[in-house]
């Protein structure tokens, strides 16, 4: 008979359910939880990023040759404010879309030569390669095959590109573009 006493107060006490108090305050919290939430989710859909377009502003390349298998295209540069090498690549391709692979620079024409027809001739293999450099002293800052040498450069219109080929791509019609390589959008195309 004991037993059947302790089981039933037992039964009761698992009947009582939760108090009144306990109950408000999970209530609050849950309905607290909920609104945060509900504000993660609508200001995540309402928020835009909008990245600021920038431009290398290419000019007119001028072309020369001045060592055997090596043309030059010296394409001055007027870039929008903020573009850095970080922000893009480069690639030439043909009329049709099709890219030329671009190649190794000669040793000689690196991040601290000077752009002379010695240090600066024909790339190691026939295709192409770019180095930046100041236009009042010819100094390069970097240079671009598949990607920049240098860490980050600030861009300026105190700055040009020279892009040296194995071949002339002046006759051919083919193109120099801006890639982009980051969340920022860098333009660029100029005929070479």
């Amino acid at each position: 008979m004991m037993g059947n006493a302790m089981a039933h107060r037992w039964r009761r006490a698992r009947k009582r359910g939760v108090s009144p108090i306990i109950a408000t305050i999970l209530l609050v919290a849950i309905t607290v939880v909920l609104a945060a939430v509900l504000y993660v989710l609508v200001s995540g859909l309402t928020h835009t990023s909008v990245s600021t377009p920038y431009s290398l502003g290419m000019a007119t390349p001028s072309t020369s040759n001045p060592s055997a298998n090596a043309y030059w295209e010296v394409i001055t540069l007027s870039p929008t404010g903020g573009v850095t090498t970080a922000m893009f690549g480069l690639s030439v391709a043909k009329l049709s879309g099709v890219t030329i692979a671009a190649s190794t620079p000669p040793a000689t024409c690196k991040a601290t030569a000077q752009i002379t027809s010695a240090n600066c001739g024909a790339p190691a293999a026939a295709g192409w390669y770019i180095a930046l450099a100041y236009q009042s002293n010819s100094t390069i800052i970097s240079m671009y095959t598949t990607a920049w040498s240098a860490a980050t450069v600030a861009l300026s219109s105190a700055m040009e590109l020279l892009l040296v080929s194995y071949t002339s791509y002046a006759a051919t019609g083919d193109l120099l573009n801006a890639v982009s390589t980051g969340s920022s959008s860098v333009s660029g195309s100029i005929a070479l």
